[in-house]
């Protein structure tokens, strides 16, 4: 019997939440969203008018979302990781005892 081979992509990941998002992508925009959403609509900076300050929170929700939405689909190809995975490796990096040979 012909049996047919089929590829099977294994870097990608499935999508569960939605059909749009894995877990680990939902874990790392879905926090991050609505916690920037709910300080842009009923935040508040002190000692700052009202339509700047809306500004303000705006920019600031559009950073957050863009470091979410970034560290959650980038992915690096070179190091076979994404971009979260790559950043935790490089923290630990830094944190960890090194040792210096003469």
């Amino acid at each position: 019997m012909n049996e047919i081979l089929v590829p099977i992509d294994l870097t990608q990941e499935e999508k569960e939440i939605l059909a749009v998002f894995s877990k680990r992508q939902f874990v790392l925009i879905f926090p991050a969203g609505v916690v920037s959403l709910i300080f842009l609509l009923w935040g508040n900076i002190p000692f700052v008018p009202a339509l700047p300050d809306f500004f303000i929170r705006l920019v600031i929700f559009l950073v957050v979302m863009g470091i979410a939405i970034s560290l959650a689909y980038i992915r690096l190809d070179k190091y076979q990781q994404f971009l979260n995975e790559y950043v935790v490796t490089l923290w630990k990096f830094r944190k960890s005892q090194k040792t210096y040979m003469q």
